[in-house]
């Protein structure tokens, strides 16, 4: 009898595990099916491309023969942005706001891009230049989300969202993601 006990628990023991192996496994699959975004592939590009073929290299070259082309920096910057290489996209975008202040699409891809180089400081400062060349409620929203949740100054962020709130220009979908902020 002795036996046949120590088999049945066995038994029971590796049922539960077995049990336990399906819900993680079912658990997973739901969570990539419900947030495909948890994961990115990065593209590759075939060794053979040749430059004209491969955007990047396009990019580089164009960069290479026209230094001061803002435009093919900014490209250049937001195609590294999406395959998140943020040191180098980074350099590209600091290249393009030396080249104008004054203009804020250059400094909002800076800030981004110093966002998730994990420099909430010096990307909040960096939406801030933004805010006082150009306001508008996209800046405003991600100054309040990083004020919020990256440096624990909810008042700060809680004013940029209201501030936000008041752009005339403002999108649906942007206006109801600020109101939620808002209301949490």
């Amino acid at each position: 009898m002795t036996d046949a006990r120590l088999s049945f628990t066995a038994r029971a023991i590796i049922l539960l595990l077995g049990l336990g192996l399906l819900v993680m496994l079912g658990v997973t699959v739901k969570e990539r099916i419900s947030h495909p975004h948890l994961v990115t592939e990065r593209p590759t590009a075939p060794q053979t491309a040749m430059p004209e073929q491969n955007p990047l290299g396009r990019l580089m070259q164009q960069v290479a023969a026209e230094p001061t082309n803002k435009t093919a920096l900014m490209h250049l910057a937001e195609h590294l942005m999406a395959t998140q290489e943020w040191d180098a996209a980074a350099t590209f975008a600091q290249r393009a706001v030396a080249l104008d202040v004054n203009d804020p699409q250059p400094l909002y891809m800076l800030g981004v891009i110093l966002h998730n180089q994990g420099k909430p400081q010096e990307a909040a400062e960096t939406l801030e230049k933004v805010v006082a060349l150009k306001d508008g409620a996209p800046v405003r929203y991600s100054l309040g989300v990083l004020y919020t949740y990256f440096l624990q100054q909810k008042d700060k962020g809680r004013a940029h969202w209201e501030a936000g709130l008041k752009d005339p220009g403002i999108s649906p979908q942007l206006r109801e993601a600020i109101e939620q902020e808002l209301n949490k």
